[in-house]
């Protein structure tokens, strides 16, 4: 339980800091879960600690620099001696992360716990990365359970509909909301999107597009639309004074203009983005094909327990749309879990139809039942057919 001096020192840090502060604090407790770990080769130990003392000496001053050496053994000390010395961590300040054998302290697993770290990250040592999405995407869904049922599929429409805009538009679309949620960042700091300070919204799902190349012609593709053809070059170097442009390199390359990558142009978190905006372009595409047979539809039923119920002919569909991008690791996510609702449909793209049948095999016995998007549509056209 989070003291009342601790949450008061949490309101008075700014949201940099705090970022900063629960950022070291989550790099140690994995070093330390990495450490007490024996059967952990000395290779994937030292990589991961590595990458935790790289988040910590980000954190950190440039004046209270921390070798490897000192890492390892001030992880068997209090947290204090780890932390950056210009972040209060209040009570924490004196946790120990591993005990007197190296073993890694209950205290420890629920810090971590209370900073959106799941148990499995530590037994499993999870990469930083992985870690900070499972982090972002927590703290997304956590921000969106606590709005009331009808302002939840408004949040949740928008997300879809706007995951990037000029602010002044999106404030006025969000009407007031826009600063309460914080899950727009600046384009301006994303160089990965950028040619010669402009970036391009897919056409398809309006985010960023990456921009790969170091020559004067660039590829410039969506990392979640490139399979579908969303792919396009640009000469850097052509027109110099003017915004760049791209040219159709696939299919469905339809024209794109080029945006200043301002400190006014905001876009979606990574893991906003790929765990909201694209599953709700998924559920809304399901949305409109079930609407165009005549049958009901409704959206976020219960805020996050399912995605869609879709209601034809006497029967129903609920469905949870999934855009993972590895079906072996959504596997991995739900196989101990039971279905919040009974015979809750797991929707996958059509591009994954190859890992349906190993998907279902990982969680069918839990009660999933799985889908493509083209196998859903082909039962609900069944049922309006009248077939069962």
């Amino acid at each position: 339980m989070t003291s009342v001096r601790e949450s008061a020192q949490r309101v008075a840090l700014s949201e940099a800091e705090r970022v900063r502060r629960d950022q070291s604090i989550t790099a140690c407790c994995l070093a330390a879960a990495a450490m007490s770990d024996e059967s952990l080769s000395a290779g994937r130990r030292g990589k991961l600690l590595m990458d935790c003392l790289g988040v910590l000496s980000a954190a950190r001053r440039a004046d209270e620099p921390l070798s490897m050496t000192d890492f390892r053994q001030r992880l068997s000390g209090p947290l204090r001696l780890l932390l950056p010395g210009d972040l209060a961590a209040g009570h924490l300040s004196d946790l120990v992360l591993l005990d007197e054998s190296g073993q890694l302290l209950d205290e420890t697993i629920d810090v971590a716990v209370e900073h959106l770290v799941p148990r499995a990250a530590l037994d499993e040592h999870w990469s930083w990365a992985r870690v900070s999405a499972e982090q972002e995407e927590r703290r997304t869904y956590g921000i969106l359970r606590r709005l009331p049922a009808k302002e939840y599929a408004r949040v949740r429409g928008l997300l879809i509909k706007h995951p990037s805009g000029e602010l002044t538009r999106l404030r006025r679309v969000w009407d007031g909301l826009l600063s309460q949620l914080d899950l727009y960042e600046s384009v301006s700091t994303r160089t990965w999107c950028q040619v010669r300070g402009h970036w391009f919204a897919c056409p398809r799902c309006r985010w960023p597009m990456r921009v790969s190349g170091s020559g004067a012609v660039r590829a410039v593709r969506c990392e979640a639309h490139a399979r579908e053809g969303v792919i396009y070059t640009c000469n850097a170097e052509r027109n110099p004074e003017r915004a760049p442009k791209v040219e159709p390199a696939g299919s469905a390359a339809t024209p794109v203009r080029a945006t200043p990558a301002t400190a006014d142009h905001l876009a979606l978190s990574r893991t906003t983005w790929r765990y909201v905006t694209l599953p709700g372009l998924l559920e809304w595409n399901l949305r409109d094909h079930a609407r165009s047979l005549g049958a009901r539809v409704v959206m976020w039923p219960h805020k996050d327990r399912y995605d869609v119920k879709i209601t034809l002919n006497k029967r129903s569909w609920k469905v949870d749309a999934k855009a993972w991008a590895s079906v072996t690791k959504l596997g991995d996510a739900l196989k101990d879990t039971e279905p919040p609702e009974p015979g809750l449909i797991i929707v996958i793209p059509d591009h994954q139809a190859n890992g349906r049948e190993l998907l279902q095999k990982m969680i069918g016995r839990s009660g999933y039942r799985v889908l493509t998007a083209s196998g859903l549509k082909a039962e609900l056209d069944a049922a309006k057919a009248g077939q069962r």
